[in-house]
């Protein structure tokens, strides 16, 4: 039986999607590749390609094996920026190749007939990040709030010009999150349970308003309901 998958490709915020501890302190939270899983169940598979510190180039590097290895995905994010907009360190990846390294994502999904939605970076509470983190900071890794608004704007740019969605987070998480939106991170950079809910409601609408064939709501659901099922099975296929 062939499920379509729903492809998660980008770092950190993307890897840990599964994280149902990204605030130790906390029960209940909200997790967006488990509440992905439960909206798309019996419809599609949630594929998960989150690779932590990794920024567009290395991303870029991996992306033609995955999409080599893995048949079936029909819709993919990609979710760069957090890392490539760092002032120093070799994570940071400059504006320009940040621009082409994003296009080359597109391109290679679109190739393989999958729809794309971009991802950009949401916001950074620099002094609770850095806190915990002096050894890097001291190494160049510094990321602004500046920073992570140019690379917002970046995405943006790729998305008019390729004329891609965007999940825009930068904005829906100072909308939504207003003078709380630090309670939106788990440690002033990934997201907590709040920050993912705005990400996965932020996602659906997006794939509602431009790729509706893949809304769950129009994905016919695999198999009959139980209580349609002949007793001896015969129509379960």
């Amino acid at each position: 039986m062939n499920y379509d998958k729903f492809m998660l490709f980008g770092d950190s915020l993307t890897e840990f999607a599964f994280n149902s501890k990204m605030e130790e302190d906390k029960s209940d939270q909200f997790v967006l590749g488990a509440a992905l899983c439960n909206t798309y169940t019996r419809r599609m598979d949630i594929l998960q390609r989150g690779f932590s510190g990794f920024n567009s180039r290395w991303g870029l590097k991996v992306l033609p094996s995955i999409l080599e290895s893995e048949r079936g995905i029909v819709v993919s994010t990609i979710a760069f920026g957090s890392n490539d907009l760092c002032l120093g360190g070799h994570q940071k990846v400059p504006e320009e190749e940040f621009l082409s390294n994003i296009k080359q994502m597109v391109a290679l999904l679109r190739a393989k007939g999958i729809k794309p939605i971009l991802v950009g970076p949401a916001l950074i509470d620099q002094e609770r990040f850095e806190a915990s983190r002096q050894e890097e900071v001291q190494k160049g890794y510094i990321r602004t709030q500046e920073r992570f608004k140019l690379y917002s704007e970046l995405m943006h740019k790729v998305a008019d010009q390729e004329n891609v969605p965007m999940v825009d987070l930068n904005v829906a998480f100072q909308r939504k999150g207003q003078d709380n939106w630090r309670e939106l991170l788990s440690d002033g950079l990934h997201y907590s349970g709040n920050g993912y809910k705005i990400f996965y409601d932020e996602l659906m609408a997006i794939i509602r308003k431009f790729y509706p064939e893949y809304a769950p709501e129009n994905i016919q659901r695999k198999l009959p309901e139980w209580r349609n099922i002949l007793e001896d099975g015969s129509n379960v296929l």
